[in-house]
């Protein structure tokens, strides 16, 4: 149906009038000037429409955030970037606020145009970082735990079950040597298998606690002795392969490091039903790269099942880093965790 020139009005008319009412806020950005902003843009940034219009991108971003928002816009034009999203950090009023810019590439008046709009995210932001602070002090208990209990158990457990298997060994010895004392014999030797299942299953627990590798024998020898007792554990082969990393890295991340590989080999084992798994350190340009891929079936899709990502995700970020997953090549799951290269 063909619209009229007064319809075209009257629908330009009410589609301004829903654009000046949003509770959005709605900007137009041509030829890298703002070309058009709503009340409500303009609020976010504690201004009206008549300070921004007119004005260069350049001229109103902040000045720690220009280069990078300058970058985004190009890309946008470019349409090399039509998905991601911007945050604007900025002072209204003396108080902090986080504006997050979302933005497509349109036509207009025959021009390429970026239009989007901005959201105050000043509550989530803030409500995400006090999360994840939360989060790393949890993490620190629970390794200070986890170190507590390991030397408990080797100082308790380590030197009591040893000196119990060698009692009955003794036993054993001596009732064989009887010949009434065949049964119990037996029975002692049943035992000492027992015992020596405790002193096993409590070596492991202490070493998944606080691994005496990474201590004594540094990161790269406890990531292919983790792979080592996976494989023994789940009877699934597990290649480790280490590259350029430092010999000292601090032990934030040296643990952080760690325990990523171990959640991540962790979730293989409970969900992906992999038949094969590889990790891999290396050097990446000015990062640490962290790849964990198997060759199950990806992702789970359970509610719930992430909070062990979101620890890794943690981990990688408060070390200058990032994290993500993608499917592996050939099928199954690939994370690749990133930090701050320390070498140099």
């Amino acid at each position: 149906m063909a619209i009229s020139d007064g319809d075209a009005e009257g629908l330009a008319r009410l589609f301004h009038g829903i654009v000046e009412q949003s509770v959005a806020g709605i900007y137009l950005i041509q030829d890298g000037v703002l070309s058009y902003v709503n009340a409500t843009y303009a609020e976010l940034f504690g201004t009206v429409p008549e300070r921004l219009v007119g004005r260069p991108l350049a001229e109103v971003a902040p000045l720690e955030q220009r280069e990078s928002l300058l970058a985004q816009y190009d890309r946008r034009i470019s349409g090399s970037d039509p998905h991601s999203r911007f945050q604007i950090r900025t002072k209204v009023r003396g108080s902090e606020r986080i504006i997050e810019i979302h933005g497509s590439r349109v036509e207009y008046d025959g021009r390429p145009a970026v239009v989007g709009m901005g959201v105050d995210v000043t509550i989530r932001e803030q409500a995400t970082e006090r999360l994840r602070a939360l989060n790393e002090v949890v993490e620190t208990i629970q390794d200070r735990e986890r170190q507590r209990i390991a030397m408990e158990l080797h100082d308790d457990l380590g030197g009591t079950l040893p000196a119990i298997k060698f009692d009955l060994s003794r036993l054993a010895r001596i009732a064989s040597a009887d010949e009434r004392g065949t049964e119990l014999a037996g029975l002692a030797a049943d035992t000492v298998a027992l015992v020596q299942q405790a002193i096993d299953a409590t070596r492991r627990i202490s070493n998944d606690l606080s691994p005496t590798g990474l201590i004594h024998l540094g990161l790269a020898e406890a990531l292919r002795e983790l792979g080592r007792a996976h494989e023994a554990r789940y009877g699934v082969p597990v290649t480790v392969r280490i590259g350029e990393v430092p010999d000292a890295l601090d032990d934030t991340m040296t643990r952080d490091l760690f325990r990523m590989t171990q959640e991540l080999l962790t979730n293989v084992a409970r969900h992906a039903a992999a038949t094969r798994v590889r990790v891999q350190l290396d050097r990446d340009g000015q990062q640490l790269r962290l790849r964990v891929s198997d060759d199950g079936r990806g992702l789970p899709d359970e509610p719930g099942e992430g909070f062990g990502l979101f620890g890794i995700a943690e981990r990688a970020r408060r070390n200058g880093g990032t994290f993500e997953t993608s499917p592996a090549p050939g099928g199954g799951l690939l994370a690749e965790g990133r930090v701050s290269w320390p070498g140099e």
